[in-house]
Protein backbone atom coordinates (compact mmCIF):
# COMPACT_ATOMS: atom_id res chain seq x y z
CA UNK A 1 0.00 0.00 0.00
CA UNK A 2 1.23 3.62 -0.80
CA UNK A 3 1.80 5.91 2.15
CA UNK A 4 -1.34 7.72 1.94
CA UNK A 5 -3.45 4.68 2.50
CA UNK A 6 -1.47 3.91 5.30
CA UNK A 7 -2.95 6.38 7.71
CA UNK A 8 -3.53 3.94 10.89
CA UNK A 9 0.32 3.15 10.85
CA UNK A 10 0.65 6.56 13.01
CA UNK A 11 3.31 7.70 15.26
CA UNK A 12 3.51 10.39 18.03
CA UNK A 13 5.19 13.82 16.69
CA UNK A 14 6.18 16.58 19.30
CA UNK A 15 5.01 19.79 16.85
CA UNK A 16 5.73 22.41 19.87
CA UNK A 17 8.26 22.62 23.04
CA UNK A 18 5.60 23.55 25.06
CA UNK A 19 2.47 21.37 25.73
CA UNK A 20 -0.55 21.50 23.76
CA UNK A 21 -3.53 19.37 24.30
CA UNK A 22 -4.03 16.02 23.34
CA UNK A 23 -6.90 13.58 22.78
CA UNK A 24 -7.54 10.16 22.36
CA UNK A 25 -10.32 10.57 20.18
CA UNK A 26 -11.00 12.90 17.14
CA UNK A 27 -12.30 16.76 18.43
CA UNK A 28 -14.38 16.76 14.99
CA UNK A 29 -17.66 15.07 14.46
CA UNK A 30 -18.34 14.21 11.02
CA UNK A 31 -21.11 16.48 10.65
CA UNK A 32 -19.78 19.31 10.88
CA UNK A 33 -16.49 18.82 8.30
CA UNK A 34 -15.63 20.97 5.87
CA UNK A 35 -13.32 21.55 3.58
CA UNK A 36 -11.58 24.71 3.02
CA UNK A 37 -9.22 25.43 -0.47
CA UNK A 38 -7.68 28.81 1.33
CA UNK A 39 -5.83 26.39 3.09
CA UNK A 40 -3.87 24.71 0.00
CA UNK A 41 -0.45 25.15 -1.01
CA UNK A 42 2.94 26.26 0.53
CA UNK A 43 3.56 28.48 3.87
CA UNK A 44 6.93 29.73 6.06
CA UNK A 45 6.76 30.08 9.49
CA UNK A 46 9.87 31.91 10.09
CA UNK A 47 13.25 30.60 8.43
CA UNK A 48 13.60 27.13 8.98
CA UNK A 49 10.09 26.00 8.98
CA UNK A 50 7.35 25.23 5.83
CA UNK A 51 4.31 23.65 5.78
CA UNK A 52 2.84 22.11 2.65
CA UNK A 53 -0.93 21.49 2.50
CA UNK A 54 -2.44 19.32 -0.14
CA UNK A 55 -5.96 17.84 -0.85
CA UNK A 56 -5.80 14.19 0.49
CA UNK A 57 -8.42 13.42 -2.33
CA UNK A 58 -6.27 14.49 -4.85
CA UNK A 59 -3.06 13.16 -3.61
CA UNK A 60 -5.23 9.43 -2.90
CA UNK A 61 -6.39 9.75 -7.23
CA UNK A 62 -2.90 10.85 -8.39
CA UNK A 63 -1.37 7.71 -6.07
CA UNK A 64 -4.21 5.47 -8.05
CA UNK A 65 -3.92 6.22 -11.25
CA UNK A 66 -5.25 3.75 -13.87
CA UNK A 67 -6.87 0.69 -12.88
CA UNK A 68 -6.08 -0.45 -9.75
CA UNK A 69 -8.37 -2.32 -7.90
CA UNK A 70 -8.61 -1.25 -4.26
CA UNK A 71 -8.77 -3.45 -1.42
CA UNK A 72 -12.31 -2.71 0.77
CA UNK A 73 -9.92 -1.07 3.31
CA UNK A 74 -8.76 1.01 1.39
CA UNK A 75 -12.11 2.05 -0.05
CA UNK A 76 -13.66 2.72 3.46
CA UNK A 77 -10.20 4.52 4.88
CA UNK A 78 -10.97 7.04 1.42
CA UNK A 79 -14.65 7.72 2.12
CA UNK A 80 -13.45 8.65 5.89
CA UNK A 81 -10.73 11.09 5.01
CA UNK A 82 -11.69 12.63 1.30
CA UNK A 83 -12.08 15.89 2.74
CA UNK A 84 -8.73 15.62 4.86
CA UNK A 85 -4.99 17.39 4.34
CA UNK A 86 -2.17 15.73 4.04
CA UNK A 87 0.35 18.24 5.42
CA UNK A 88 3.67 18.25 5.13
CA UNK A 89 5.72 20.23 7.96
CA UNK A 90 9.49 20.50 7.87
CA UNK A 91 11.47 21.97 10.96
CA UNK A 92 15.07 22.66 10.81
CA UNK A 93 15.21 19.69 8.13
CA UNK A 94 13.29 16.89 10.07
CA UNK A 95 10.32 16.61 8.58
CA UNK A 96 6.90 15.25 9.33
CA UNK A 97 3.30 14.35 7.26
CA UNK A 98 0.15 14.87 9.49
CA UNK A 99 -3.36 13.52 8.24
CA UNK A 100 -5.54 16.89 8.74
CA UNK A 101 -9.48 16.84 9.34
CA UNK A 102 -10.96 20.27 8.68
CA UNK A 103 -14.16 21.30 11.02
CA UNK A 104 -16.39 23.81 12.14
CA UNK A 105 -17.15 24.84 15.41
CA UNK A 106 -20.11 27.00 14.89
CA UNK A 107 -18.35 29.61 12.72
CA UNK A 108 -14.79 28.99 13.46
CA UNK A 109 -12.64 26.55 11.72
CA UNK A 110 -10.19 24.07 13.46
CA UNK A 111 -8.31 21.63 12.25
CA UNK A 112 -7.63 17.77 13.77
CA UNK A 113 -4.05 16.93 13.60
CA UNK A 114 -2.46 13.63 13.66
CA UNK A 115 0.64 12.27 12.49
CA UNK A 116 1.03 9.48 10.23
CA UNK A 117 4.70 9.15 9.31
CA UNK A 118 7.49 11.63 10.75
CA UNK A 119 11.50 11.31 10.94
CA UNK A 120 12.60 9.07 13.89
CA UNK A 121 16.03 8.97 13.60
CA UNK A 122 17.78 8.00 17.13
CA UNK A 123 14.51 6.85 18.41
CA UNK A 124 14.97 2.93 19.09
CA UNK A 125 12.42 -0.02 18.29
CA UNK A 126 11.41 -0.09 22.18
CA UNK A 127 11.05 3.68 23.00
CA UNK A 128 8.91 3.52 19.61
CA UNK A 129 6.55 0.71 21.16
CA UNK A 130 5.50 3.32 24.01
CA UNK A 131 4.54 6.22 21.58
CA UNK A 132 0.58 7.01 21.78
CA UNK A 133 -1.63 8.06 18.46
CA UNK A 134 -3.14 11.05 19.76
CA UNK A 135 -5.02 14.02 18.21
CA UNK A 136 -4.19 17.59 18.49
CA UNK A 137 -6.79 20.34 17.50
CA UNK A 138 -5.91 23.96 15.80
CA UNK A 139 -8.54 27.23 15.82
CA UNK A 140 -7.58 28.79 12.47
CA UNK A 141 -7.76 32.47 12.35
CA UNK A 142 -7.36 34.02 8.52
CA UNK A 143 -5.79 37.51 8.59
CA UNK A 144 -6.22 40.35 6.59
CA UNK A 145 -2.69 40.42 5.28
CA UNK A 146 -3.49 36.86 4.00
CA UNK A 147 -1.46 34.97 6.53
CA UNK A 148 -3.01 32.16 9.15
CA UNK A 149 -2.67 31.82 12.57
CA UNK A 150 -2.79 27.96 14.06
CA UNK A 151 -3.67 27.81 17.31
CA UNK A 152 -3.49 25.27 19.10
CA UNK A 153 -5.25 24.19 22.62
CA UNK A 154 -2.50 24.69 25.46
CA UNK A 155 -2.30 22.02 27.98
CA UNK A 156 -1.48 24.64 30.95
CA UNK A 157 -4.88 26.52 30.12
CA UNK A 158 -6.54 23.51 30.01
CA UNK A 159 -5.19 22.23 33.11
CA UNK A 160 -6.23 25.40 35.02
CA UNK A 161 -10.17 25.24 33.47
CA UNK A 162 -10.32 21.49 35.17
CA UNK A 163 -8.37 22.47 38.55
CA UNK A 164 -10.84 25.19 38.84
CA UNK A 165 -13.65 23.09 38.37
CA UNK A 166 -14.76 25.54 35.26
CA UNK A 167 -14.89 22.53 32.89
CA UNK A 168 -15.79 18.91 33.67
CA UNK A 169 -14.47 16.68 30.96
CA UNK A 170 -12.72 13.23 31.02
CA UNK A 171 -9.04 12.70 31.12
CA UNK A 172 -5.99 11.68 32.73
CA UNK A 173 -2.38 12.80 33.73
CA UNK A 174 0.64 10.41 32.28
CA UNK A 175 3.69 9.89 32.48
CA UNK A 176 6.71 11.37 34.29
CA UNK A 177 5.46 14.74 33.24
CA UNK A 178 1.92 13.89 33.96
CA UNK A 179 0.80 14.89 30.00
CA UNK A 180 -3.23 15.94 30.00
CA UNK A 181 -4.34 13.21 27.72
CA UNK A 182 -8.20 14.11 27.27
CA UNK A 183 -10.21 10.88 27.09
CA UNK A 184 -13.74 12.19 26.43
CA UNK A 185 -15.78 10.94 23.07
CA UNK A 186 -15.44 12.81 19.78
CA UNK A 187 -19.24 14.33 21.34
CA UNK A 188 -17.92 15.16 24.60
CA UNK A 189 -15.02 17.11 23.14
CA UNK A 190 -16.64 18.74 20.33
CA UNK A 191 -19.48 20.39 22.86
CA UNK A 192 -16.20 21.41 24.65
CA UNK A 193 -14.70 23.52 22.14
CA UNK A 194 -18.08 25.01 21.77
CA UNK A 195 -18.13 26.09 24.73
CA UNK A 196 -14.19 27.15 24.70
CA UNK A 197 -14.87 29.70 21.88
CA UNK A 198 -18.46 31.05 23.75
CA UNK A 199 -15.82 31.54 26.95
CA UNK A 200 -14.28 35.00 27.74
CA UNK A 201 -11.41 33.50 29.49
CA UNK A 202 -8.67 35.57 29.43
CA UNK A 203 -5.45 34.80 27.72
CA UNK A 204 -7.45 31.36 26.10
CA UNK A 205 -4.45 31.62 23.12
CA UNK A 206 -1.03 30.84 25.03
CA UNK A 207 1.21 32.25 22.23
CA UNK A 208 3.75 29.41 22.74
CA UNK A 209 1.27 26.89 20.68
CA UNK A 210 0.12 29.55 17.99
CA UNK A 211 1.88 29.09 14.71
CA UNK A 212 1.80 32.44 11.55
CA UNK A 213 1.73 30.93 7.97
CA UNK A 214 2.65 33.01 5.99
CA UNK A 215 2.37 32.48 1.95
CA UNK A 216 5.62 31.07 0.94
CA UNK A 217 5.69 33.84 -2.16
CA UNK A 218 5.08 36.45 0.38
CA UNK A 219 7.68 39.39 0.80
CA UNK A 220 9.80 40.21 4.17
Amino acid sequence: MKKFKSILVVGLFLLFSSCIVKSIQPFYLKDHIKFNEKLLGSWTTGKTSTWEFLSFKESWEKDNEGDVELLKEDKEAYELYKDAYVVNYNSSDKEALFLVMPFMVDEHLFLDFTPFDYEDSGLNSLAAQHLLKTHSVTFVDFQEDGSIKLKWLDESVVKNLINENKIRIKHEQTGIDEDLVLTASSEELYRFLQKFMASNIENKWDKDVIKTLKPSNAKP
